[in-house]
Parts: structure tokens; C-alpha cells; sequence
């Protein structure tokens, strides 16, 4: 639960390419390299932070940071984070290792699959509105409508087959 408030304060900072002069003069550096391992990151990445609070004069604490990450990456290196990080179209950092690193590429691959899967039935969706747009332009008798309507319809079955294989790539606990 410590851990909880850190984690937190620093996620705001993931977004960031660099930590603020207060985060460098905090000196949390086990926090950050929790967070910064939670997140996946490489150890190199604490290069990131010498440059940026080098600017200030302050050299980070590379042993509480590289403690810290090792503990982030047990948080980062589980089957439920692997999945998720597939979820949202990204692979899964190549920080994990043991025995149980196929099982995590292969829980991502199947949170990849999902997430591509979500992007069709997307596409499909948005196809389906700019025929509806178009079927709203034309007139009753227009040749063109019932090609239209027609690819409509498949884009519909589309979807529904899609929606089938996307519950085959949930993740079960």
C-alpha cells in the first residue's frame, strides 16, 4: 500500500521526458525507478534522468533507482499487464525474463489480436455511417442504393463475426 502514493505521483510523470528540478531534488529515487519499472523501462532509461536533473546539478541515485525498477518490473511482468499492454496496441517491453516469459508474449499476442480486432470492427462501423451518409444524399430511385444497402448489410455480419472472434481473445484468469 506504501507503494501505492509513489506509484501514482510518478504515472503522472510517465508522459514526461524528464523529471521537474523538485522531482530530481526529491531524491525518491527507488520510486521513481518503481514506477519507471512498472512501466516497462529499459535500465538504460535512467540515463533519462541523469540528463534531465543534470540541468539542475543533481546526479541521480542509480542503485535505489535500479532497486526500485526491479521491483516495478514484477508489477510490469505479469500475464494481466502483458494482456493490457496488448489491449492498447503496444508489445510488451522486452524487460522480462525467466521462465515465464513465453507466457507473457503470449498473453500480449492475444491482447495484440484483441486490440486489432477492436480496430476492424471500428473501421466497419465507421464505413457503415459514411454509407448512411451517402444512402441519406441519394434519391429513392438511385442505382447506386442497393449496392449500398447491400454492403451495408455485409459490413453488419462483418461486425457480428468480428465481435465472435474478439470473445475468443478476452483474457481468463
Amino acid at each position: 500500500m506504501r507503494f501505492i502514493v509513489p506509484l501514482a505521483a510518478f504515472a503522472v510523470l510517465a508522459g514526461c521526458a524528464s523529471l521537474s528540478e523538485s522531482d530530481c531534488r526529491q531524491g525518491a529515487w527507488r520510486d521513481v525507478g518503481l514506477a519507471d519499472g512498472a512501466r516497462g523501462k529499459r535500465s538504460s532509461y535512467i540515463m533519462e534522468h541523469v540528463k534531465a536533473c543534470g540541468e539542475f546539478g543533481i546526479t541521480p541515485n542509480a542503485q535505489e533507482w535500479h532497486q526500485g525498477r526491479e521491483a516495478g518490473l514484477k508489477q510490469y511482468c505479469t500475464a494481466a499487464n502483458a494482456y493490457f499492454v496488448g489491449t492498447t496496441g503496444s508489445r510488451l517491453s522486452p524487460v522480462c525474463h525467466g521462465k515465464d516469459v513465453n507466457a507473457l508474449q503470449a498473453a500480449n499476442l492475444r491482447g495484440l489480436h484483441w486490440h486489432e480486432i477492436g480496430r476492424e470492427i471500428d473501421q466497419a462501423r465507421q464505413e457503415i455511417r459514411d454509407i448512411s451518409a451517402r444512402l441519406a444524399e441519394l434519391s429513392s430511385d438511385s442505382t447506386e442504393r442497393a449496392s449500398l444497402v447491400l454492403r451495408q448489410s455485409f459490413l453488419r455480419l462483418e461486425i457480428l463475426n468480428l465481435q465472435t472472434q474478439r470473445t475468443h481473445y478476452r483474457h481468463r484468469y
